[in-house]
């Protein structure tokens, strides 16, 4: 009989190399760990070195890549190993595996399969950005990247701002378009609306700051090719 096997949910730095952020449960648990399915195998092989891992990548470690771009991949290919009775450890490029981060059609097979899925604790940009802001905790929505186009960015953001006053809204953007969102969010939103911007968390650059629109306008911070969380409430 084959033995149950687990899939461990592994999270990843959010920027640079901070071995201290992840917790020693992490370390202990990855350290057991031969079968990964990752992003991409070469930061992976880096995170796992630099968080103490010691086995060999060439005869020992099996790793698997999950293409972000075609999240309905064939599931049963890159669990096999699983299926077959070995645990394995899903490894997100940055911070938790499966939030804004492909994954999660994986773990919905392993559901299928009953297989147990072991999510472990570790830094989310979404969660800190969220406790740091002074915004609803309650209710709060996390939407992704907006439209990139105009006129759909701008009322998206509209739609945003109004579902504040009810609910958190969280977004993001790629770090070289983060200067255009705050120019965006600055010249659509009514200058009481509260913004929180949270950049480069976990890094010695961090910065998380609430202010109303118009305290941004006459202060606005450079956030081009920075890692940044936007919220609205």
């Amino acid at each position: 009989m084959i033995q149950k096997a687990k899939l461990y949910l592994i999270p990843s730095f959010l920027g640079e190399e901070n071995p201290a952020i992840i917790p020693e449960q992490v370390k202990e648990a990855v350290s057991n760990l031969t079968e990964f399915i990752v992003e991409d195998a070469r930061s992976a092989r880096r995170f796992l070195r630099a968080i103490g891992y010691r086995k060999n990548f060439d005869t020992e470690v099996t790793m698997r890549e999950l293409d972000k771009h075609a999240p309905r991949q064939n599931c049963s290919g890159l669990l096999q190993n699983v299926l077959n009775g070995i645990n394995c450890g899903i490894i997100s490029e940055a911070g938790n595996p499966c939030i804004a981060d492909p994954g999660n059609e994986l773990v919905a097979y392993a559901h299928a399969q009953d297989i147990e899925v072991i999510p472990l604790v570790g830094p989310s940009s979404i969660l800190l950005a969220l406790i740091a802001s002074g915004f609803n905790g309650q209710q709060f929505t996390f939407n992704g990247y907006l439209p990139i186009k105009q006129p759909e960015r701008n009322r998206k953001i509209k739609q945003l701002e109004n579902a504040s006053h009810n609910a958190t809204q969280l977004f993001m953007e790629t770090p070289f378009r983060n200067q255009k969102m705050l120019d965006d969010l600055l010249q659509t939103c009514n200058d009481t609306t509260r913004l929180c911007i949270a950049c480069d968390l976990t890094l010695p650059t961090q910065f998380i700051k609430t202010k109303t629109i118009k305290a941004w306008k006459q202060q606005k911070p450079q956030l081009h090719k920075r890692y940044c969380i936007f919220l609205l409430g």
